[in-house]
C-alpha cells in the first residue's frame, strides 16, 4: 500500500503515548504525494483508508496504488460509495467513540486539576510555614485557615465533577459493552484479527511467488503495563502498530494475540520484509513516548522480530520458523530482527 515514504525518527521522535500517530497529517501528505486536491471529500476517503487499512475501502486503495501507482481524481470518486457504506454501517459505533473521547478529555482535565490542587497546597503550606516562623502564630493561623477554606472549596467542586463524570463513564461503558463488534478487526489497533486473516492465511501456500512472514512484538511491554497501567500499555501498542504501518507499506498486519503481531508480504523476497522490519525497529528506538498528562517519558520502547520466507509452505510452518528467530532476537535486551539462525 503506497502511503508514501515512512517518516524518519528525527521527524517523529517525540510522540505522546496516548496520542499515537497523526493520521490527519499522513492523509495530507498522501494527497500531496498523489497530487490530489486537499478538499474535504478527498481527505475523508484517504483518512478513512489510513485509519482502517483492512476495511474494504482500505484494501481497494492499496490495490489501486500497488507498485507506486498514483491515485487519480477518478479513483477517489469511485471510492466514495465505499466510504459512505462504511460510515452508514458505523454510525452507532462512532457515536460512543466520540462520547468516549469527550469523557476521557474531561477525566484528564479533572485529574490535572486535582494534581494542581495538591501542588498548590504543598507550595502554599511551605510558604505559610516559613512566614509563621518569622511573623508569629496569630497571623500564621489566620492565613492557614483562609487557605484551608479555599482548598476545601476547590476539592468539593472537583469531587462533584468527578462524581458526575463517573456516572457518565458508567453509562458509556454499558453502551460500549453492548455495541456490535467486527470480529475480523482487532478493536484496539484496527488491524486484522486472527479471524479476519483466515482466508488470507488459507491462500498463502498457493501464492505463485511465495511469501515472507514476520512475527514481532514489543520488548518489555509487560513492564510498561505494570508501571503505568493497562491503558498506557494499550496506547503504546497503538503507537507500535502505527510504526509498523509507516515502515511496512504493502504488508498485511495481523494482531495474532496480545503483544504478538504477524506481518505477511506476498510475492516479495525475505530481504524486503526484513529491511522493513529493521526500519520499524529503528523508528521505535528513535521515539520518546510520553504520558500525556504529566509529560513523563516512558523511556525507550523497542521491538524484536523474526522473519522467514518460503513457497508452497503452510502458514503454520512459516510461523514456527519466524517465532524461533524471534526468540533469538528477543533474548537478552532484544531490539533485534533475526532472519537467519
Amino acid at each position: 500500500m503506497m502511503w508514501g515514504e515512512a517518516q524518519s525518527g528525527a521527524d517523529r521522535a517525540d510522540v505522546e503515548a496516548e496520542q499515537g500517530w497523526d493520521a490527519e497529517q499522513e492523509a495530507a501528505l498522501f494527497l500531496d504525494r498523489h497530487r490530489l486536491d486537499q478538499g474535504p471529500d478527498n481527505r475523508a476517503v484517504v483518512l478513512y483508508a489510513i485509519r482502517h487499512p483492512d476495511s474494504a475501502l482500505g484494501r481497494e486503495v492499496a490495490r489501486r496504488t500497488d507498485g507506486g501507482v498514483r491515485l487519480t481524481t477518478e479513483d477517489v470518486a469511485a471510492l466514495r460509495p465505499l466510504l459512505r457504506a462504511h460510515e452508514e454501517a458505523g454510525q452507532g459505533h462512532g457515536a460512543w467513540q466520540r462520547d468516549l473521547g469527550v469523557q476521557a478529555e474531561r477525566l484528564e482535565s479533572l485529574t490535572s486539576d486535582a494534581r494542581q490542587i495538591t501542588s498548590d497546597f504543598t507550595s502554599d503550606m511551605a510558604a505559610l510555614s516559613r512566614a509563621q516562623r518569622g511573623e508569629g502564630d496569630a497571623n500564621g493561623t489566620t492565613d492557614v485557615a483562609a487557605l484551608l477554606e479555599q482548598l476545601i472549596a476547590r476539592i468539593a467542586r472537583t469531587e462533584r465533577d468527578l462524581a458526575e463524570l463517573s456516572g457518565s463513564i458508567a453509562t458509556l461503558r454499558d453502551r460500549i459493552e453492548t455495541a456490535p463488534r467486527d470480529p475480523d478487526v482487532d478493536p484496539l489497533t484496527g488491524v486484522m484479527s486472527q479471524t479476519g486473516a483466515r482466508r488470507l492465511i488459507a491462500e498463502l501456500p498457493d501464492q505463485p511467488h511465495g511469501y515472507a512472514l514476520a512475527t514481532c512484538g514489543l520488548d518489555d511491554l509487560d513492564v510498561i503495563e505494570t508501571r503505568y497501567g493497562r491503558s498506557v500499555a494499550d496506547n503504546v501498542l497503538r503507537t507500535f502498530v502505527a510504526t509498523l504501518r509507516q515502515s511496512c507499506q504493502g504488508v498485511d498486519i495481523i494482531r495474532w494475540e496480545d503483544n504478538l503481531f504477524v506481518l505477511l508480504l506476498r510475492g516479495r523476497p525475505l530481504a524486503q520484509l526484513a529491511l522493513m522490519m529493521e526500519e520499524a525497529r529503528a523508528a521505535m528506538l528513535a521515539r520518546t513516548l510520553r504520558l500525556r498528562g504529566s509529560g513523563e517519558p516512558i523511556g525507550v520502547v523497542t521491538l524484536s522480530a523474526g522473519v522467514a520466507a518460503g513457497m508452497g509452505v503452510p502458514m503454520q510452518d512459516m510461523f514456527d520458523r519466524a517465532e524461533a528467530f524471534r526468540a533469538i532476537a528477543s533474548a537478552g535486551q532484544g531490539n533485534r530482527v533475526v532472519s537467519r539462525a
